[in-house]
């Protein structure tokens, strides 16, 4: 987990979230690559999450190196959104690509992902305020979130950010 966590090391983490996220897509397309539709899908999302990570490390040159450790609250606040189940742990999503047998199981874990990098980036933004690099990727999250469910929902397809539903 995050040790004397401060602001730039937040961000850092965001920058490693996607990261992450990027990595666990592209095992759902390569696990998925016998349907199409999902293989699709899974690599648009991967190639969003590589344009997050971007985006993050813009911000991150943003926040200043050797600042001081957040007030306790915000810390705490920030660290609970950093150790949600789909994060760490034994069962974390990350360490379960081999276990997603369905295709509904692979979009559920999507879902979850999405649910939870937005939890963390409204906290984020809570203690950022108003930052625009922050706002284009929380508004990506939800849209993934929102596109997500709908393929979960009726098989729709996805285009990625590009898709305005």
């Amino acid at each position: 987990m995050i040790e004397n966590l401060t602001l730039r090391k937040a961000v850092q983490f965001a920058v490693k979230t996607e990261e992450l996220g990027a990595s666990f897509y592209r095992k759902l397309a390569t696990h998925f690559a016998s349907n199409k539709e999902l293989n699709q899908l899974f690599a648009l999302l991967a190639k969003d999450e590589d344009t997050h990570q971007a985006q993050f490390k813009v911000l991150l040159d943003t926040v200043p190196a050797g600042e001081e450790a957040l007030q306790y609250e915000q810390e705490q606040y920030l660290r609970a959104m950093a150790t949600a189940e789909i994060f760490s742990g034994d069962s974390g999503l990350f360490k379960s690509v081999d276990a997603i047998e369905s295709p509904a199981d692979a979009l559920e874990k999507a879902l979850h992902l999405e649910k939870a990098t937005l939890t963390y980036y409204l906290a984020m933004r809570d203690i950022l305020s108003e930052n625009k690099v922050l706002e284009t990727i929380i508004t990506s999250e939800k849209h993934h979130m929102v596109q997500v469910m709908r393929y979960l929902i009726t098989g729709a397809k996805m285009r990625g950010l590009s898709d305005t539903f």
